[in-house]
């Protein structure tokens, strides 16, 4: 068997992982992820279109010159799951829901990891294609309700390993939520307030005795240190994400549930052109909750983020 049709077979592979674990990804975005040294995007495609040909993944087209929108089949789907190359996740694609409305917000938040992973390559740290995961429910409150009431749903956890000049390693998570200038600012900043709620937030104690000592946050089950929260501005053009930015920090700094101080809790707002631009290790994260840091307006990465 000729190398290239072994290459091939393995990257077939790791695309089909990328496309069910991330639903919805460019082929622009796939190549960018799975062969960022090859300078021609023909290799990718022709890969994709032999997914296609097998009926393991299709695509929709967009209006205009824009990639196309590719996606796991059910068959698709249903082959990775055998292989268990990556948790099983209920959510499936469709072509409906490839050229929906929420299409644009899935491939921003690919974009956002895609930002994380180009410039990890740049840097020398570790954040591969699958280590951001969408999608992510926590759960914030005891009572009973709605879902969406009662859980903040991220739109990705990332897994970002900063390597140091020396060689140490720093493990770091974020859970990112993406914002496309859709809703109004209270509303988005709501769902801010949600992680603090989670921060805050203790499950149901069982009885015991007083030595099992005081009930334990709910992140501490699934998290060893609480994630920093960072939000990205996207959808719109750099003034408008810069007046919106502005207006979320006063709006989440009159907030009467955030003005409590949170040790090792902070939430970081930046700009997409400027989280691709400069990358996630710049100073171009805004503390939203902290306006002493008004003066310098940005914070560094590994200072204020690791």
């Amino acid at each position: 068997m000729p190398i290239r049709t072994i290459e091939s077979s393995a990257l077939a592979q790791h695309a089909q992982a990328v496309l069910y674990q991330h639903r919805l990804v460019t082929s622009h975005q796939l190549a960018r992820l799975l062969t960022p040294d090859t300078a021609s995007r023909r290799y990718m495609l022709h890969v994709l279109h032999q997914l296609r040909a097998q009926g393991l993944a299709d695509r929709v087209v967009p209006p205009g010159r824009r990639p196309h929108r590719w996606f796991l089949t059910p068959a698709g789907a249903h082959a990775v799951q055998d292989t268990d190359q990556v948790p099983a996740r209920p959510y499936q694609m469709n072509p409906e829901r490839a050229a929906g409305p929420l299409a644009e917000h899935m491939l921003a938040v690919v974009e956002t990891g895609l930002a994380f992973f180009e410039h990890a390559r740049l840097l020398g740290d570790d954040f591969e294609p699958l280590h951001w995961t969408p999608e992510v429910a926590h759960r914030y409150t005891k009572a009973n309700g709605r879902f969406a009431d009662t859980h903040v749903i991220s739109d990705a956890l990332l897994h970002y390993i900063a390597v140091e000049p020396r060689g140490t390693r720093r493990q770091i998570q974020f859970l990112v939520e993406v914002d496309r200038a859709t809703m109004p600012v209270h509303r988005l900043a709501a769902k801010l307030v949600a992680y603090a709620r989670y921060f805050d937030h203790h499950p149901l104690r069982k009885r015991g005795s007083a030595a099992d000592g005081s009930a334990r946050p709910a992140w501490q089950e699934r998290y060893p240190r609480f994630p920093r929260v960072l939000l990205v501005l996207d959808g719109a053009n750099e003034r408008r994400l810069a007046n919106r930015r502005t207006d979320l920090a006063v709006y989440i700094r009159a907030s009467q549930y955030l003005m409590v101080p949170r040790p090792r809790f902070a939430i970081g707002c930046t700009t997409m052109p400027d989280l691709v631009e400069q990358g996630p290790r710049a100073r171009i994260w805004l503390n939203l909750l902290d306006p002493s840091w008004d003066q310098e307006q940005y914070t560094d990465f590994a200072l204020g983020f690791a």
